[in-house]
């Protein structure tokens, strides 16, 4: 099963991408599934078509879904939720505070996610896509399997630690008696399907995110930051899709100043995410709605190409370890060796190489660490960091 991941800034119109892209891959007799895990669900809007959180058909071999992630949380954490509530009460905590703080910090985007495993071991469909925004917590979770990890440990002495206590209380909350064992299991079972998940998700071969933008300076800035954490987690990004593009044939004067700043941020795009391929996408003359409209605009994107296939190979940006130190390397193609500039401001580092200047959105880890040195190896600019 290939999954394709689109993410973006809220308000971009990755929705519509991402069921056009889903509707397309059907139309080309794949078994196509596609599912929202953003809280803010809209898919339902895009195609239509009422939906809940078990697909439901929507045109030929296009299934959709909109997770529920409540739901879920209940399903694979319940029982630990409440027991930990129940705790958190007896400490004096007030009930409603008590059920949030027993929920882990994205706790409730990472189990929707966890549902991919389960339509992967089905084998039911051929393509997956998701209209996705995760946060930060969740990212960080699916993404670290020592943070799993240190979760499962915690949780796990959290539970043999105070059993004494807390399994009497919370008894007469569930459905069926529940006992240290099935606690230390249901933990244990979450993180091994997170770090499944991880697994599926940094597969290259199997999965892709696909970033959606708009012309604009917060877009732009954005969708750098996420590609930055995207690479970090060693997630594949193949594509770029610049969204709400004005057309050449809107010439009204009103509009001069908005063309001229478009085409600016389109072409920085293009030069800050090469070699990835950009799909600019036209502003449509009406809200694209409906099977029939999001057949137009796939046919627009993609022509008669299949959008399953991974669309790109190369990795432009990637941070890996090489002995004590953390590295950065940037693809540089064409840009001649010669002194480097590093300059960090925050969690942003400045490089300047010749003619050639980019500023990089840092993840955290490096945010507070110096860049002692950078060198061209090929087609890489390679920056390595230490401790301040």
């Amino acid at each position: 099963m290939r999954t394709i991941l689109f993410t973006g800034k809220g308000g971009v119109g990755k929705t519509t991408l991402a069921a056009a892209t889903a509707l397309r891959s059907a139309s080309l007799g794949h078994r196509a599934l596609i599912i929202s895990t953003d809280i803010a669900h809209s898919l339902a809007d895009a195609l239509d078509t009422p939906l809940g959180n078990e697909p439901r058909p929507v045109n030929g071999l296009l299934e959709a879904a909109e997770l529920d992630t409540g739901e879920e949380l209940e399903r694979y954490w319940g029982d630990v939720k409440r027991r930990i509530a129940s705790l958190l009460r007896q400490e004096g905590i007030d009930a409603i505070a008590a059920g949030e703080l027993a929920v882990l910090p994205g706790l409730d985007e990472v189990l929707a996610l966890v549902r991919i495993m389960r339509y992967h071991d089905e084998g039911r469909y051929d393509t997956l896509v998701i209209d996705s925004a995760p946060t930060g917590a969740a990212m960080r979770l699916l993404s670290a399997p020592d943070l799993s990890r240190w979760y499962t440990g915690r949780m796990l002495g959290l539970s043999r630690g105070l059993a004494r206590i807390a399994l009497p209380s919370i008894r007469s909350l569930v459905k069926a008696p529940i006992g240290e064992d099935a606690i230390r299991e249901r933990i244990t079972a979450l993180f091994d399907q997170v770090e499944r998940l991880r697994q599926l998700l940094s597969d290259h071969a199997a999965t892709s995110v696909r970033l959606v933008m708009n012309p604009d300076h917060l877009s732009l800035q954005e969708t750098q930051r996420a590609y930055t954490y995207m690479n970090l987690f060693g997630l594949a990004v193949d594509a770029l899709f610049v969204n709400r593009v004005l057309p050449d044939d809107v010439q009204d004067p009103f509009f001069e100043t908005w063309k001229a700043s478009q085409a600016e941020h389109r072409q920085l795009a293009h030069e800050l995410f090469a070699p990835l391929p950009v799909f600019e996408v036209p502003l449509m003359r009406r809200e694209v709605v409906g099977v029939e409209a999001l057949d137009a605009l796939a046919s627009s994107i993609y022509g008669q190409s299949d959008p399953a296939p991974p669309l790109a190979e190369e990795q432009p940006l990637r941070f890996y370890v090489e002995g004590e130190r953390y590295m950065l390397a940037l693809r540089v193609t064409g840009v001649p060796g010669g002194t480097v500039t590093l300059e960090r401001r925050g969690d942003e580092l400045r490089v300047r190489l010749g003619r050639f200047r980019r500023t990089l959105a840092l993840p955290q880890y490096l945010s507070g660490m110096d860049p002692t040195w950078a060198q061209v190896e090929g087609e890489y600019l390679k920056i390595a960091f230490e401790q301040a």
